[in-house]
């Protein structure tokens, strides 16, 4: 096998694991049982644990910037946020061990908590300015503070809407049905701020996620 497709196949199967099990619960020895290889060849690759999991992240970030990205003078619309907010969160479910083993994983690995502070800030940006935007073309009637307010209690639904369903041992990890409920979760808290027809038209799709 390839050395690059080895990388990939050690960076798949940790990734499998670390979903299914938590990265806390899963060895190198395991990962290297499960990608059919020896521990040498994996080490060959990855050091330890560890950098597999700063990797995983850095593969999370190229999933995750493109929705952080607004172009400058551009009108944005209520489809703007609630569509970023969907593709991070199906990027949060495709790499959910992350957020499962937050605390962990942050206080361990000093460059991925010097990167996660990065995102959250890039992420708080953006929120703020797509709340803003609405504000000014009238569509969520908001001020400056409650604004900022707002994008601050989004982005702390968005972080732990995966831990909060691990506490509660919701079997909808896998399948999406918590990810569905957590987005809805979160369209909620932009509803009182939005004007008509807007706000029926994100409450039918807060609706549409818990399938209702």
């Amino acid at each position: 096998m390839a050395r690059r497709d080895t990388r990939e196949l050690v960076l798949a199967t940790s990734l499998a694991l670390f979903n299914e099990l938590g990265e806390a619960n899963v060895s190198t020895n395991l990962i290297a049982i499960e990608a059919d290889i020896s521990p040498g060849n994996l080490y060959y690759h990855f050091r330890n644990k560890d950098d597999i999991a700063l990797e995983l992240f850095k593969r999370y970030l190229l999933h995750v910037q493109p929705t952080l990205e607004l172009e400058e003078g551009a009108t944005h619309e209520v489809e703007d946020l609630w569509l970023r907010l969907h593709l991070v969160f199906e990027a949060m479910g495709r790499f959910r061990f992350l957020f499962r083993d937050l605390s962990d994983l942050y206080s361990r690995i000093k460059n991925l908590r010097r990167a996660l502070n990065g995102l959250l800030e890039r992420q708080r940006a953006t929120l703020i300015t797509l709340i803003s935007d609405l504000r000014k073309n009238g569509v969520m009637h908001v001020n400056e503070h409650d604004g900022v307010m707002l994008a601050d209690n989004m982005l702390l639904a968005m972080t732990y809407w995966i831990p909060y369903a691990e506490v509660r041992g919701d079997p909808g990890l896998a399948d999406g049905k918590v990810l569905s409920a957590s987005v809805s979760r979160v369209l909620h808290l932009v509803l009182p701020y939005l004007r008509e027809p807007e706000a029926s038209q994100v409450r039918a799709l807060a609706q549409t996620y818990r399938g209702e």
